[in-house]
């Protein structure tokens, strides 16, 4: 699911694969949104979705202090909708909640709590 994804390090993304991070939303609602697939995160971040039902489908909904694992980052790959400036787009292994063992996709903006590696 993450072979293709560029190094970690590469093109200026601060996070590196096995970095431990914990996840919550800047919003007002806190709980993130875990994509299954990069490319359906970066179209909803720039607005675009077909359906509640699509979202509900394709995504894994993390509580906030949820713990993973960086395993690939992305460097401006994403533009959140009103925003003028790319954010990074972090590949990730939950290691905690419900979705411990799950893998996908989230908005540098949702990770807090970076740690080392």
């Amino acid at each position: 699911m993450f072979a293709a994804a560029a190094p970690a390090a590469a093109g200026g993304c601060p996070l590196a694969s096995g970095q431990p991070i914990v996840l919550a939303s800047e919003s007002s609602d806190p709980d993130v949104f875990v994509w299954d697939s990069r490319e359906r995160l970066v179209d909803y971040a720039g607005g675009h979705w077909g359906s509640t039902k699509a979202v509900l489908t394709h995504t894994r909904i993390a509580s906030p202090g949820t713990r993973a694992t960086v395993v690939a980052c992305q460097s401006s790959l994403a533009r959140r909708r009103g925003h003028d400036e790319n954010e990074d787009v972090i590949g990730v292994k939950l290691t905690s909640g419900p979705g411990r063992g799950k893998y996908g996709w989230v908005l540098s903006s949702e990770v807090r709590g970076v740690g080392r590696p």
